[in-house]
């Protein structure tokens, strides 16, 4: 993908991706890492049409209704980024959708060196090359973009109690980052628009070079709502500074291969 054609418009969309997973089997440690063994419990979106940016976590108890929401919000134009989606996300996705009979409202190609449809920032980073991997954090870093200040095993215990709120505001946290390493790699400037999050979603703030969670668990009196408020401290790095960003997780992804049309 060209740098021109990086850019986002209203007929073709970009849409930062990330998937929340646990196991199937509270004892089977890894089963989050497979389709087989696991199940998605959330899909945040970062969605840039050329004018603004949107926001949307979708967390739900019943996997296929997350699935049906995912397909009904993806467009046939739309560009998919996300760190590691060609092994992990997409392809567990597209799995799960196979395993719940969820038929998907386009195809997504996922061959190998092909970026039109799928860009992925592990990939482009390491030129596909055979010692690709390189973690969201680590590369977050050395772009300046942000790290994250959790756990991936956190998912797990806040599925336990189901809380979901946590898992959104963790999994957009993620897709906020891998928005910022995205820009960094195809030479664009971060919207200044600030994102719009949807309800639920804690106080965020920037401190240093870093990402912080402030969570606020007030309720607002008018909706039953969680309220939603941002109190960023200037860090110094205006592509940061353009966005409220929150903690990311620290996640562990696998290398399965996978490629072809579906």
């Amino acid at each position: 993908m060209s740098q021109m054609n990086a850019q986002a418009t209203q007929y073709r969309r970009t849409v930062v991706l990330d998937i929340e997973t646990v196991s199937l089997d509270p004892n089977l440690a890894k089963g989050a890492l497979d389709a087989l063994t696991g199940r998605i419990v959330c899909v945040g979106m970062l969605i840039d049409d050329g004018a603004q940016l949107s926001e949307r976590a979708i967390a739900n108890e019943d996997e296929a209704q997350i699935l049906t929401e995912f397909w009904g919000v993806i467009q046939p134009t739309d560009v998919i980024v996300g760190h590691n989606i060609h092994e992990f996300d997409v392809p567990f996705i597209r799995q799960r959708s196979w395993i719940l009979g969820i038929r998907p409202t386009r195809t997504i190609d996922l061959r190998k060196f092909y970026t039109a449809d799928v860009w992925d920032s592990m990939q482009v980073w390491s030129n596909w090359g055979f010692r690709k991997w390189v973690s969201l954090d680590a590369l977050g870093a050395a772009l300046h973009c942000g790290q994250k200040s959790g756990h991936g095993m956190d998912v797990a215990q806040w599925w336990a109690v189901r809380d979901l709120d946590a898992i959104k505001q963790y999994c957009l946290g993620d897709v906020r980052v891998t928005y910022l390493v995205y820009c960094k790699l195809t030479y664009q400037r971060p919207r200044m628009h600030e994102p719009q999050p949807e309800p639920g979603l804690a106080a965020v703030s920037v401190e240093g070079q870093g990402i912080t969670v402030r969570p606020n668990r007030r309720r607002a009196r008018s909706s039953g709502l969680l309220e939603v408020g941002r109190s960023v401290q200037d860090s110094g790095n205006p592509e940061v500074d353009s966005l409220p960003l929150v903690s990311r997780k620290a996640r562990r992804k696998t290398n399965a291969e996978t490629q072809g049309n579906w």
